[in-house]
């Protein structure tokens, strides 16, 4: 009796977790390009796990150009939580391949002991954590949760290769955008650093999920991901 007693409640609160999640399950597919031109095909999807975690999953692949004939094969992933109502990575990897180039790059967020360890090819640091910490590529998740919430700021906490930095979002307006998939009302968040500037835009129609991704190199390159399918739930 007790263990399914012990098995319910583990079921409840399981299912109180689903709940107080802000954004649902998706599979997106975007076109990618490079200064116009066509490079690849990503994908970018959401799913629960079975201990109320969430993991994030963007693919790239290179279906046209020097990105095809190099087997570009690039994937990321974010094992994350939410905890008191903000975003938090658990785990983090990233792998990308090429004909003569391989990236590893790996974080474990160890939150009892209140620290992350960050694996970036030869580099190997730990440093403390603080509440709130995501790696950098579930940003786009943070920035999605904090919309849903109707939040005003966006301000985080990001775990680089040696150190926790705060990375901000300014709001660039609202506008109409039409990309492969449709005409969408949307919200433009902006990142400016010196070498580059990253611009997302989301429509509220879809709960919130970018409808396009602009990546602007100083140098003036362009990396341009532009919905073309999605699954929601």
């Amino acid at each position: 009796m007790k263990r399914i007693l012990a098995a319910l409640l583990a079921v409840c609160a399981f299912a109180e977790a689903l709940a107080n999640v802000p954004v649902a399950p998706f599979t997106a597919e975007y076109s990618a390009t490079r200064n116009g031109s066509e490079l690849g095909r990503t994908t970018i999807e959401l799913h629960s796990n079975d201990d109320a975690t969430w993991t994030l999953r963007t693919a790239t692949v290179g279906t046209s150009g020097l990105a095809k004939i190099a087997g570009l094969d690039v994937v990321e992933e974010s094992t994350v939580r939410w905890h008191d109502g903000r975003l938090e990575t658990v785990a983090y990897s990233f792998r990308q391949d090429a004909a003569m180039s391989k990236r590893r790059r790996s974080a474990q967020f160890d939150w009892n002991a209140g620290e992350v360890r960050m694996l970036d090819g030869d580099s190997d640091v730990r440093y403390a954590l603080v509440p709130g910490t995501v790696d950098r590529h579930a940003l786009t998740l943070a920035l999605i949760s904090d919309l849903v919430a109707g939040q005003s700021s966006y301000q985080y906490k990001v775990a680089m290769k040696s150190e926790i930095e705060d990375v901000g979002y300014s709001d660039c307006g609202g506008s109409r955008l039409t990309v492969p998939a449709g005409d969408y009302t949307v919200r433009c968040l902006e990142r400016k650093r010196e070498k580059r500037t990253s611009t997302s835009w989301f429509a509220e129609s879809i709960g919130w999920l970018p409808v396009q991704i602009e990546q602007v190199e100083r140098k003036g390159d362009t990396i341009t991901l532009k919905l073309l399918t999605l699954r929601q739930g």
